[in-house]
């Protein structure tokens, strides 16, 4: 994984590769994928903590690194954030179809 690939590139990486190969051992790929995260990564640390073994194991315990990913990705980028909100206040700033006249005498 380089250091400016996202986890979920890598994952999605990674699989492709594993779907081409038609005879290997889980724990070997397992370490492959490990070794090929960013050793400052937290799910290389949080995974070698928890001793994985699997493939499955390991691949049902990204979802929330990558939610986190994606969450410090957009809180960094403020004109993503900005256009979001702007959006976001528009809509609550627009007027309705039809406004009462309420000075009517």
């Amino acid at each position: 994984m380089r250091p400016r690939d996202s986890l979920k590139s890598y994952i999605n990486f990674f699989q492709s590769q594993l779907a081409k190969v038609s005879n290997y051992r889980e724990k070997v790929f397992t370490l492959a994928f490990i070794s090929g995260l960013q050793v400052t990564h937290s799910l290389y640390k949080h995974l070698l903590k928890h001793n994985v073994a699997k493939m499955s194991e390991a691949l049902s315990q990204t979802q929330p690194f990558i939610h986190l990913e994606e969450a410090m990705r957009v809180s960094s980028n403020p004109s993503t954030k900005f256009s979001e909100d702007r959006m976001k206040s528009k809509s609550t700033r627009e007027a309705p179809d039809h406004v009462p006249n309420r000075h009517r005498r």
